[in-house]
């Protein structure tokens, strides 16, 4: 005689919180960035490994696709740190904010730049960040702002 196996409660959590974690790195390996191809589980399972979490491309695949994972915290941390998300987001804890993705991804490029051009990039960024302050101000006293270079 077959023998019916009924999930109990627990396995259905288990699966829900599976299916969570799995949707959540799909959302994170498609970059949010244009410029950006989505990202490849070889890719990331190098740059975890080089950061000193030791994990394959096969071991990032089943992540993504397996009908049921259970993965390590420690794995959890790495990818939340490669993405620069918190983990409680891998979780369904958080939702990071669409301005924090667009931050993420410049931080990532930012990374790779030499140190003169970020000294550089820096600059640039202050004086937009004094062009907007003064158009700001000016809007703050009735007045048009003038655009850079009108």
């Amino acid at each position: 005689m077959e023998e019916l196996v009924s999930e109990t409660p627990a396995d259905q959590v288990e699966d829900a919180t599976s299916r969570l974690i799995q949707s959540r790195l799909r959302r994170l390996f498609d970059a949010q960035d244009e410029d950006r191809p989505p990202y490849g589980e070889a890719e990331v399972a190098r740059e975890l490994t080089a950061r000193g979490h030791k994990i394959t491309d096969a071991g990032i695949r089943n992540l993504l696709r397996a009908p049921r994972i259970n993965p390590k915290a420690s794995t959890l941390r790495a990818l939340a740190s490669f993405f620069e998300v918190p983990v409680g987001y891998l979780l369904g804890e958080d939702e990071p904010e669409p301005a924090s993705r667009e931050a993420r991804v410049l931080a990532r490029s930012f990374e790779r730049l030499t140190p003169r051009s970020r000294r550089d990039l820096a600059r640039i960024i202050n004086n937009f960040l004094d062009l907007e302050e003064a158009a700001e101000a000016a809007r703050g006293r009735g007045a048009e702002p003038t655009q850079p270079g009108a």
